[in-house]
């Protein structure tokens, strides 16, 4: 085996789908950033390397079609923020923090969908870093913020991650139709 092949267009190293070629360079996921990648990449196809996070996962999981390279949909995400009404107390607050002050993990009535669009990333740091780079109008500081709930629905159901001080913690939250009866919807469903 070599330690680095390209087939059909899709990177290998050390035989673990690494990355693909697109428009003239290698998008590769930084988890095998090395000099021997970028060295012969510059020395046998004289093309620059672009480290992209989540591209092992996509290729890994059967995200991408390593025969026809297209990738496929992820799921919807949708962002939950606290409303405006919510205590003062549970927001803006980390985990364990909110366990302290209120007792139990976040409860959906103290939130509404703020944002649904279709991510081009699993990683919930993508996600949040896409906001840093492009604040989006309908999110609070137009970013994912301590306390936000990130919700990933794909084919299997949702998986819901509060926003932590480092990181996210994964939770129950459930939210019902029947929760936001008589509560406006401001979400809108958004291309990202």
């Amino acid at each position: 085996m070599q330690s680095i092949e390209v087939k059909s267009d899709f990177i290998y190293y050390y035989g673990n789908p690494a990355g693909y070629i697109e428009n003239d360079k290698a998008v590769i996921d930084p988890m095998f950033k090395s000099d021997e990648l970028t060295e012969w990449f510059k020395r046998n196809k004289g093309i620059g390397i672009d480290w992209r996070d989540s591209v092992f996962d996509r290729l890994s999981s059967g995200k991408m079609d390593t025969k026809t390279g297209d990738m496929k949909q992820s799921g919807e995400c949708r962002i939950w923020q606290l409303k405006p009404t919510a205590d003062p107390l549970i927001k803006y607050i980390g985990y364990d923090e909110l366990l302290r002050v209120q007792g139990c993990p976040p409860d959906p009535v103290d939130y509404q969908m703020a944002l649904c669009f279709q991510p081009d990333t699993d990683s919930l740091d993508g996600i949040c870093a896409k906001f840093d780079e492009h604040p989006h109008p309908d999110l609070v500081g137009g970013k994912v913020n301590l306390s936000d709930i990130i919700e990933i629905r794909g084919e299997n159901g949702s998986e819901y991650h509060y926003a932590d001080r480092v990181g996210f913690v994964e939770v129950e939250f459930a939210y019902r139709q029947e929760q936001a009866e008589g509560q406006p919807q401001t979400a809108a469903k958004h291309e990202m």
